[in-house]
């Protein structure tokens, strides 16, 4: 019988119990063998790769999702290359099987669960493939007179809940966040005003960085009421928009229409694809579909307020100083670019050369861009405790899919960290707020 062995060198019991049971039930030994390799792999995907977070119930169940990608598809970080759909599939059913066989005899929560529906709840594909299972029962089940009283003969079946083969697999990665302790530390260290803005769309306005790239100045605006900066998502092609014509003449289009006329432009994400302006477009959940525009929701109301203090300080000192040459709202202030439209991976560069300045890496868990985002992600589910649907509006996901991530890691392993985070925010963001403005005003810091 096939042995896993795991740290520090014994066998598993659970394993062990489940592939003797294998064996006593008829599976050959290649089966058996194909069952611990797979369990092992799971084990290897959960410490190596997951670094053992504690997980609940959802969280357990995403974890089966992410393995079974980071089968299919590979995973760099354990050197695995991707693999074909039978081989992803497989291994996902054994270790289903284990999971089952765990829950069954030591009580254990089931990491890919079944569910028992109808033969009408099914794809075509899977109505065919349940025909054809019946059609060749009837050459060798000596039963199979007795199969119109079974559930399946009465139109109920078992099926796991999780098919990839259903076309119901979406790639699930890990969502690693900028570790909350540093969160204020890298703001308040920021280059100069132009980037201590990006950090706090990033941070915490929940921002893609090449979002940031799209921006327009009439995008930005105040929120008379809060006191929050408003800011606008649009589509960089079909966003709606309103413009006043070489002939001084309104006008209502979208965005390219826009770029084209009055600066002979093209969107950034019609840029080929190594122009250094390019900048890409990911799909959104529009708050206006029909303007095709997304609003910034502040995760903590001062931000917003401090957003626009600094927006303020932006405009005098560098916008106003543009020629109207382009409508970005985020510029360069190099010396012999000056004014240029801001180059994504020139911001890139001042993020990671800011996380150094704090003495991060940028090897660590979340310390990029997009961990920021991921910040953002975390915060409104384990700290402002928001429901899944609520974080869907708020990130402009299309696909809930996208926020469940959010909510896979046992909520009190994350808010006990973003408490710590929290609690020291609350102590320092009176000094941080007045503190910021005069230390981003004077420019100082690399530029680009």
């Amino acid at each position: 019988m096939p042995l896993l062995l795991v740290d520090p060198g014994e066998a598993p019991l659970f394993v062990t119990s489940f592939l003797r049971n294998m064996l006593l039930l008829g599976s050959k030994g290649p089966t058996v063998s194909k069952a611990a390799k797979a369990i092992g792999l799971l084990y290897d995907y959960y410490v190596l790769d997951q670094r053992c977070p504690t997980l609940d119930e959802r969280g357990l169940h995403l974890l089966i999702r992410q393995f079974y990608e980071a089968r299919r598809y590979g995973c760099e970080s354990l050197g695995w290359r991707p693999v074909s759909l039978k081989t992803a599939l497989d291994d996902l059913e054994y270790v289903g099987q284990f999971s089952t066989f765990c829950q069954d005899n030591y009580g254990h929560m089931e990491a890919h669960p079944s569910e028992r529906v109808l033969v009408s709840a099914m794809s075509n594909r899977e109505f065919n493939n349940w025909l054809a299972q019946g059609h060749g029962r009837k050459r060798f089940d000596l039963l199979y007179h007795t199969y119109g009283a079974s559930q399946e003969g009465q139109g109920f079946v078992t099926r796991r809940v999780f098919r990839p083969e259903a076309g119901q697999s979406k790639r699930i990665r890990s969502a690693k966040y900028f570790p909350p302790e540093h969160v204020l530390d890298f703001i308040s260290r920021a280059a100069n005003t132009r980037d201590a803005l990006c950090w706090l769309l990033i941070f915490y306005g929940g921002v893609r960085i090449s979002e940031l790239m799209h921006l327009y100045v009439r995008d930005i605006s105040l929120d008379q009421r809060s006191g929050m900066a408003r800011v606008v998502l649009a589509h960089p092609r079909e966003g709606k928009i309103q413009w006043t014509t070489r002939r001084g003449t309104l006008r209502n289009g979208i965005r390219a229409d826009f770029l084209d006329e009055r600066y002979q432009r093209v969107p950034r994400q019609d840029f080929a694809t190594y122009h250094p302006e390019r900048a890409g477009w990911k799909g959104m959940k529009y708050d206006d579909e029909q303007r095709r525009e997304g609003w910034i929701y502040w995760s903590d109301p001062r931000m917003g307020q401090l957003f626009w203090k600094l927006h303020k300080e932006y405009m005098r000192s560098v916008r106003l100083r543009v020629s109207d040459n382009h409508p970005y709202y985020f510029v360069s202030i190099k010396d012999d670019a000056f004014g240029e439209p801001l180059k994504l991976k020139n911001l890139r560069d001042q993020f990671y050369g800011n996380a150094r300045r704090i003495g991060l890496s940028p090897s660590q868990d979340g310390v990029n861009p997009h961990g920021g985002r991921h910040f953002y992600g975390y915060f409104g589910a384990t700290w402002l405790r928001l429901s899944k649907e609520k974080l869907q509006v708020l990130m402009h996901h299309a696909s809930v899919l996208s926020t469940e991530v959010y909510y896979a890691l046992d909520p009190k392993v994350v808010r006990d960290e973003l408490a710590l985070a929290h609690q020291r925010m609350l102590e320092a963001v009176p000094t941080f707020l007045n503190g910021l403005t005069l230390a981003s005003a004077d420019g100082d810091g690399s530029h680009a």
